[in-house]
């Protein structure tokens, strides 16, 4: 219990205290506004930290159930498991660095609002243990993520479109499915849904439908990339971070404890399904000049890729690994287009290739940004892919050496991205841009989290 509240539920309400806070702000107090939403998330951020380092890892606790109405299946059921205690820490840092990051931009107070309301939602579906109740937080954080996106001026309609359409499409496959689950279960709890089991392989293929545009996966991965290059930083970093790990969410709570054997039923077709999309974002990859892009494919089959992992090991420690890395690591890749961008007023990588000088800051933010894409050691991509690589071995060897072949062509990619955009003879201009402090402390973060999960994964696991 926290100020007489269950813990999860003080988490999930304090961003919407920040919101209350805001809303009594005048317009013309941004400083006031921002010095609130970073002390919100920072607020939400500790206490998120208190719960994952006093959890017992061993059992689930659920903290708090009330029914909406009399004799209502649906209820409010929020509880605390080893996945929820490790993932809204994440969430929590990683709104916290976006807050940062646009510290010393000119942004309305309804933006910071709606990325507080935002956090609030994705925390909630975290710890909701109830089915519809976290339907219902997961497709409500479309609402302010698509406010954001509409904040920016230029080619944000095309964006936050394409993202609201595939999240309908994703929704409505999910929620027929969550129908069928309540009328075999007559049930909306989550625990006694996968006590009970759901013997369908109609809701098997529903749900892998919704989860696969969510993930996503081939043939349903166009909308990304769109998203992203049209889309504010901040936008996708939300939107890489935190938003396609609700696909994540869902696996852990429905598709592993219900339909891991149907997985293995079809586990052929799976890896077909996986190595194909893997393939097609690899090959959209070596064809991109836009960095936001390029991050995005690579996004694409790094959560492809770690899919692996969760079949293989038929528990989710080593999965969720991969997606905390995967969250930190996007987080990073994005930010750093955003310094590129604003330095050369491009993405384009023949347009900056053809720069003389490069800022040092770049350079550096540069270095350890490709660093952590080709997965180098002691960094958390680097314990991810060897544990893909160990997983698909114990799955298949054919598989195996696709994915390594795969693997070798994005990273050859990536390394040929960096020498032209910062060939060794390119001349360095020290003076010419500098990194703003709030932005220099999100990104210095944000890194160490990457290097500590590298070199300590067992804190984890």
């Amino acid at each position: 219990m926290m100020f007489g509240l269950p813990i999860a539920t003080t988490i999930t309400i304090i961003p919407l205290i920040g919101i209350l806070f805001i809303a009594l702000t005048k317009e013309r107090n941004i400083l006031g506004i921002k010095s609130v939403s970073l002390w919100t998330t920072s607020f939400a951020f500790f206490f998120s930290l208190i719960v994952a380092g006093a959890f017992d890892f061993s059992k689930k606790i659920y903290t708090e159930e009330l029914p909406f109405f009399n004799k209502s299946p649906i209820a409010y059921r929020v509880g605390i498991d080893e996945f929820s205690a490790l993932f809204v820490p994440i969430i929590c840092a990683i709104c916290c660095c976006c807050i940062l990051w646009i510290m010393k931009h000119k942004t309305n107070k309804i933006f910071y609002m709606s990325l507080l309301l935002f956090e609030s939602l994705a925390i909630g579906a975290f710890y909701a243990w109830d089915m519809i109740l976290m339907f219902l937080l997961i497709e409500a954080t479309s609402i302010p993520l698509y406010i954001m996106m509409s904040q920016q001026k230029d080619k944000s309609t095309d964006a936050a479109l394409h993202f609201f359409v595939y999240s309908i499409l994703s929704a409505i496959l999910i929620l027929i499915a969550f129908i069928t689950i309540y009328l075999e279960a007559h049930t909306t709890n989550i625990k006694e849904i996968q006590e009970i089991g759901i013997n369908n392989k109609g809701v098997f293929w529903l749900l892998a439908a919704g989860i696969g545009i969510k993930m996503p996966i081939f043939p349903f991965y166009n909308w990304l990339p769109i998203a992203h290059v049209k889309s504010k930083t901040v936008c996708s970093v939300l939107l890489a971070s935190i938003v396609l790990k609700f696909s994540v969410l869902l696996i852990v709570r429905f598709m592993q404890p219900l339909f891991m054997g149907v997985f293995q039923e079809y586990i052929h077709i799976v890896l077909f399904v996986i190595l194909l999309s893997i393939a097609f974002a690899t090959f959209q990859l070596t064809l991109q000049d836009d960095l936001k892009s390029l991050f995005a494919y690579f996004s694409i089959i790094h959560m492809n890729s770690a899919f692996f992992i969760l079949l293989a090991e038929m528990k989710s420690s080593g999965f969720t690994f991969a997606m905390m890395c995967h969250s930190i690591l996007l987080a990073i890749l994005f930010f750093i287009s955003h310094i590129v961008e604003k330095v050369y007023n491009s993405r384009s990588i023949r347009a900056i290739k053809i720069m003389t000088t490069a800022p040092k800051v770049i350079q550096i933010c540069a270095f350890f940004a490709f660093y952590f894409i080709i997965s180098a050691p002691f960094s958390g991509g680097f314990v991810t892919e060897i544990l893909t690589f160990q997983a698909l071995s114990n799955l298949s060897i054919l598989g195996t050496f696709v994915f390594i072949a795969f693997s070798l062509i994005a990273v050859t990619f990536s390394i040929y991205v960096y020498n032209q955009l910062f060939p060794f003879w390119k001349k360095c201009d020290c003076s010419s841009f500098a990194l703003d402090p709030y932005k220099k402390i999100a990104l210095v973060l944000l890194m160490l989290a990457s290097f500590i999960l590298g070199i300590f994964p067992k804190v984890i696991f």
